[in-house]
């Protein structure tokens, strides 16, 4: 059987990826192409490259975590030059180069458009892919300025209908919508600065955290519009299998310590999804 894969954003929770692919292995089900946002675009960059889910799963056990989680004079999350430096020993220079179709969303910031790259270089089409503002520095491309998709496609099963006629398999990592953080005196702050940075008020090449605000806080600005969107246009573009692993709200988008939970969460929802998927199938 072919699939179109949709692999959603979400940080660290986007190893459950690894899990998926590991459970469209065992079912000889062919990925013939990919779409993604943010950790997806980078799981699946790999996958299209050839990697398997076992090499891809003992990749990230030998990862030095420092690395994935420096919030330094690099910018933070996958912002160093380690990460590009690993990212371009392990990947093809161009799309071109890659064995399965793919293609990542992306932000235009001087003009606020979607866009979605599938052709050129692939290392700096996958940071800006990544590129949370205030996270991470938008990544110059191609004559523009480009920051993570998540902020309009987190979940770009819309793009996968561009790129083939295969039943859609989409992976949804995303953060719950009711995701409970404590609030901390910092929150209102917090808020104050995700308003300004939208409204063009703020630097978008500046770290927020040099004001003192965490990972968390920050993306819990995101969670809610960003869930919206995906619905939204989950209802617009359904897959024929929507799988969302079951993982805790309490695990956030650095916890990359967490790699094993969400690769095992990813296989598990998978194989559920995929054996009920199949039985329909049949019928």
């Amino acid at each position: 059987m072919k699939v179109g894969l949709v692999l959603g954003g979400g940080g660290a929770r986007g190893l459950a990826h690894i899990g998926v692919l590991r459970a469209l292995e065992e079912r000889e089900i062919e990925v013939v192409a990919i779409s993604g946002c943010s950790m997806g675009a980078i799981v699946g960059a790999f996958y299209a490259a050839g990697k398997t889910s076992a090499e891809m799963q003992d990749m990230v056990a030998r990862l030095p975590y420092y690395k994935l989680l420096h919030l330094g004079e690099f910018g933070g999350l996958l912002g160093g030059k380690g990460i590009e430096d690993f990212l371009t020993l392990h990947l093809p220079t161009t799309f071109e180069e890659l064995t399965i179709p793919l293609s990542m969303t992306t932000v235009d910031v001087q003009e606020g458009k979607l866009l979605v790259l599938r052709s050129g270089q692939l290392v700096p089409a996958i940071r800006a892919s990544s590129a949370l503002p205030g996270i991470l520095s938008p990544v110059r491309y191609e004559g523009r300025y480009l920051v993570d998709g998540g902020l309009l496609n987190n979940l770009p099963v819309d793009v996968i209908h561009t790129m083939t006629l295969a039943p859609v398999i989409a992976v949804d990592v995303a953060a719950p919508h009711n995701r409970h953080l404590p609030f901390e005196s910092k929150t209102t702050h917090m808020f104050d600065q995700l308003g300004a940075l939208l409204q063009g008020k703020v630097n978008p090449f500046e770290n927020v955290f040099s004001r003192g605000l965490t990972v968390e806080l920050f993306m819990k600005a995101f969670d809610v519009p960003q869930r919206l969107l995906t619905e939204m246009r989950l209802s617009m573009n359904p897959p024929e299998v929507l799988i969302r692993p079951d993982l805790d709200n309490q695990f956030g988008i650095e916890d990359f310590r967490r790699a094993a939970e969400a690769i095992s969460q990813g296989y598990q929802a998978a194989k559920q999804a995929l054996a009920a998927w199949q039985s329909m199938s049949t019928q």
